[in-house]
This record gives structure tokens, C-alpha cells and sequence, in this order.
């Protein structure tokens, strides 16, 4: 399919595989940052090299294969520890995921198995890009170690997958609900007007979070579409929808939680 990429605003570039994966890369006067390396399926790194000189720091938002399946083509990458924890889940999910998607997970695998190049990184790391500083800011829901990347010179929230039209909280390490309002609740306090999501093309407004907080009203209060995420078919949850057309986005607004008999006690 090839990549392609959009600069959304000066120094930020959202990378596409083609397959509704993101990575982004950020470029200041001195130093980028590359946030996800996406599924691994194309050369990203060449890629990279044509958008700048700069060799970029990667940064992991989590540990699902869809982005940081690229890692392998790259020296080194940091992630949270609870992200790191999860690595041989993500690697015994590899098979079936090769099966569903049709798809040789070799290379991909390598970005798993290689946990010498992986680094944990902390909340509240802050890196100096050169006209740009970039702030790490934990965002547990999604995954425990979950995080976002902002730029305040840029009012700017790179949010991964903890920001999205279609919040997923379906995965057997997702955290509940609760915990998900937590950091809802920390996301409004901070500095930013816009963010970028991983799998989608477009420059959020801070406010359309309110409508993505109303999904959590419909929880066990409105019917719900029994869901199966097809690449692992053994993740069930519950999809419950808010809008199928939000006006102001023009996409599907709604919140995949597990079904109650998935629940999982936190310890």
C-alpha cells in the first residue's frame, strides 16, 4: 500500500501505513521524536529519513502490535514499564494475528523479542526538540502504561490510542471504566487546544471531548452491539454507539467496553 504522511501542523507529521495506522513525527530545530512505528508492514525508517535529517527518539504510546510493530527497524525505543510488562502477551498474540491478518509476523516479531533496545520512560519526561518541548503524560485505560505525548508550544496532545472517536477499553489488560474517567478527568486540565489520534486523519478540537465523556452514560443503560475485534477474535466486548455521524467530525462516536463476565479484578 506504501506510506504516506500529512503535515498537520509546522514540525508535525501523521504518518499513514495505508491500513488506518498512525505514527507521527515531530521535528524540532535540533532533535524529532518519532511516536509509534504502526503494524512494521512498510520501511518506515527510510521514510522517516526523507521527511529529516534528524535521527528521531521513538517513542512507544503502548504495547499493542499496531504500534510499535516498526520498532525493529529502529536502534532503540522507550516505553512505560507496565508497557515493557506486556511485551510476551503482545508476542503470544502474534500467531493468531498472523493467521487473521494473512500476514508474515517474522520481522514483527523481532520488535517484541529485542527487549535490550527498549527503555521505560516516566510520566512527566520532558524532551527539548529545539523551538519544541514534548512532554510525556501517562494515560492509563486503553492499556496500564498508556501515554500521550504534549507539546505545549503547539497546544498540542499526541494522544495514541487514549483519545479516540471509537475508545476501546475491550482488551483483557484494559482498565475499567473508573480508572478510564480518571484520566478523562486528568485530560481536560491539560495545556492543549487539539490532538492527534493514532488511527485516524484528523486534528481533533479539545471540546469534542465532551462528546466522547457522553459515551459513558450509555454504559448499561442503552442496548449494546455484541463486538468482536476481528484480528483476535478472542477479545468479546460490548459496543455502544453515541452517534453514527457526529456533525462536527463526521465519524462514529462511541465506547468498547467488556462484557461484565470479562471483568477482571484489579490487583
Amino acid at each position: 500500500m506504501g506510506l504516506t504522511h500529512k503535515m498537520m501542523m509546522e514540525g508535525v507529521f501523521h504518518i499513514c501505513d495505508g491500513r488506518d495506522n498512525y505514527a507521527t513525527l515531530l521535528v524540532g530545530s535540533e532533535k524529532a521524536i518519532l511516536f509509534d512505528t504502526m503494524a512494521g508492514y512498510e520501511d518506515l525508517k527510510s521514510y522517516v529519513e526523507q521527511l529529516t535529517p534528524l535521527k528521531p527518539i521513538l517513542i512507544n504510546s503502548h504495547s499493542h502490535f499496531d504500534h510499535m510493530g516498526g520498532n525493529h527497524q529502529f536502534d532503540h525505543a522507550y516505553m512505560t514499564q507496565p508497557e515493557i510488562d506486556l511485551l510476551d502477551l503482545g508476542l503470544e498474540r502474534l500467531p493468531v494475528l498472523e493467521e487473521t491478518l494473512h500476514t508474515d509476523m517474522t520481522d514483527i516479531s523481532r520488535s517484541f523479542t529485542q527487549r535490550e533496545k527498549i527503555s521505560p520512560i516516566e510520566d512527566g519526561t520532558v524532551f527539548d526538540l529545539g523551538g519544541m518541548t514534548v512532554e510525556v503524560v501517562l494515560l492509563p485505560g486503553h492499556t496500564p502504561g498508556c501515554i500521550g505525548l504534549l507539546c505545549r508550544e503547539l497546544r498540542l496532545l499526541l494522544a495514541g490510542d487514549s483519545l479516540s472517536p471509537q475508545l476501546c477499553l475491550l482488551f483483557r489488560e484494559s482498565l475499567p471504566l473508573e480508572t478510564y474517567r480518571e484520566t478523562m478527568a486528568k485530560l481536560w486540565t491539560l495545556p492543549f487546544d487539539r490532538f492527534l489520534s493514532s488511527h485516524f486523519d484528523f486534528l481533533y478540537p479539545k471540546e469534542i471531548m465532551h462528546r466522547f465523556e457522553a459515551c459513558f452514560d450509555l454504559i448499561g443503560k442503552k442496548r449494546a452491539m455484541k463486538y468482536t475485534f476481528p484480528p483476535l477474535p478472542d477479545e468479546h466486548g460490548l459496543f455502544y454507539i453515541l452517534t453514527p455521524r457526529d456533525p462536527e467530525i463526521g465519524q462514529l462516536i462511541g465506547i468498547v467496553v467488556k462484557r461484565p463476565e470479562d471483568e477482571q479484578p484489579q490487583t
